[in-house]
């Protein structure tokens, strides 16, 4: 018997000393709205500077300009001390982010996906893929407004932070240089129909014809959710989506099933395919929000004279208008930040307060869903983190404990590797902030698109 329990004990270390060599793989998906959010939060994970890599346009990445703005990377390094579960090991996180809704199913359904992995050229692209099942899937739209319930899925959902959208004009010009603001009865005008005449700004019954059409995302876009559910539409409900083709410069109504990258007449979804085409399975539409910024909103040409429901942190880009959110117009009269239109422009710090006061309703709770026992979830027979690892926001010295750290839970201050601690930290950077820490909110509401009501 002793001799049992000294194999036992002997087999024990060896398990340990080969799990301390290991490497973890933290595999993430879902909005691409939040995705530089997360993208900068997971760079303070590693106790030196990650090497990275990043997929390329055909693989929802990109090909060049490489920053916390492309949807497809994979990071390696040596994690911080901070992250004691995982200490001894090699630190892999893999990003690409679909959609929110399609990252909260394919959590939740162990759906394989197709991520970067780190070869290739360092800071560059990298030269080899993995399909592997999401293990962590972010979201615009709380999981109870979406076909895909947390609690149903043996997955958890944890609120992470607040995430602003605004609506922005294109670059087109002409008539568009005379709105600066969109009200409730418009905007649920405009999303069924997928435009709006231009009367409706104008008083004139002779702008009855020219229309403001509504960029509008695929189905599995947690900003879509946010901006159907702010004008009372349920989840599926029908939306009318129209499409640019930038080359012969006009607004189409799409009846193909065919993908493009370049919002041409050859196709009616705009973005990467995904594996096995799984964009196309959520309808016609803008994949990312990059995607409707660089697709939609970008192109500037006088018959581009479009509308979209965008995140503050894509349409800060100087790709729209030639300065942070330079296009940006206001919603009932009422702006993101107290700056008003002096948003337009603006470098400095936001201040969030209409949001986090309650008057300005153009926001949701970003939250994440992942396994509650990934040990044990037949889904995902590919995890390469265990439960421990893993964790959840309740476990300090987790992947989660640490990367969705809140004060709100815990007090204190902002912990290094955490997404509330970059939000923090990006309130002095360029432009300021593009989220808001939970901690900051004195109002709430249910649900997106729900009533706000004070703490």
């Amino acid at each position: 018997m002793k001799k049992t329990l000294l194999l036992s004990m002997a087999l024990g270390l060896a398990g340990a000393a080969s799990l301390s060599a290991a490497t973890v793989e933290v595999f993430l998906t879902g909005s691409t709205a939040f995705r530089a959010n997360v993208y900068t939060a997971c760079t303070k994970l590693y106790a030196t500077a990650p090497t990275i890599y990043y997929g390329n346009a055909a693989s929802g990445g990109a090909d060049s300009g490489f920053s916390s703005s492309t949807a497809s990377w994979v990071m390696t390094g040596t994690p911080i001390t901070q992250l004691t579960n995982i200490s001894g090991n090699t630190l892999i996180v893999h990003g690409l982010f679909t959609g929110s809704i399609q990252g909260t199913a394919t959590v939740e359904q162990g759906t394989p996906l197709k991520y970067a992995s780190p070869v290739g050229t360092a800071n560059g692209l990298c030269s080899a893929y993995v399909t592997n099942r999401p293990t962590i899937g972010f979201s615009d739209a709380s999981s109870s407004v979406t076909p895909f319930n947390a609690g149903a899925n043996a997955c958890n959902e944890e609120s992470v932070a607040v995430i602003p959208f605004v609506i922005s004009k294109s670059n087109g010009g002409g008539v568009l240089t005379n709105i600066s603001n969109i009200s409730t009865e418009q905007l649920v005008y405009g999303i069924d129909k997928g435009f709006l005449p231009y009367s409706s700004w104008s008083g004139k019954l002779t702008d009855t014809n020219v229309n403001i059409y509504i960029a509008q995302r695929t189905l599995d876009s947690g900003t879509r959710r946010a901006e159907t559910a702010i004008a009372q539409y349920s989840y599926g409900d029908p939306v009318g989506i129209y499409i640019y083709d930038e080359t012969n410069n006009v607004w189409f109504l799409p009846t193909k099933t065919g993908i493009t990258t370049s919002g041409t007449t050859n196709g009616n979804v705009v973005g990467p395919a995904g594996l096995n085409n799984v964009n196309a399975n959520y309808g016609s539409g803008y994949v990312g929000g990059g995607d409707l910024r660089d697709h939609a909103l970008k192109p500037n040409s006088a018959n581009n004279t479009s509308i979209g429901f965008i995140s503050m942190s894509d349409t800060k880009s100087t790709a729209l208008g030639g300065s942070n959110w330079a296009n940006v117009v206001s919603f009932n009269g009422y702006w993101p930040t107290a700056a008003g239109a002096g948003l337009r422009g603006n470098t400095g710090t936001n201040d969030f307060s209409p949001i986090t006061l309650g008057y300005y309703p153009l926001w949701s709770e970003e939250i994440m869903v992942y396994p509650s026992d990934i040990d044990n979830n037949t889904l995902h027979a590919d995890k390469k983190i265990s439960t421990y690892q893993l964790g959840s926001q309740a476990d300090p010295g987790s992947f989660i404990g640490v990367f969705n750290y809140q004060t709100k839970v815990y007090g204190g201050s902002p912990l290094t590797g955490s997404i509330e601690n970059e939000i923090e930290l990006s309130k002095t950077g360029a432009g300021g902030a593009t989220a808001i820490r939970l901690n900051e909110m004195k109002a709430n509401r249910q649900a997106v698109g729900g009533k706000i009501f004070p703490y």
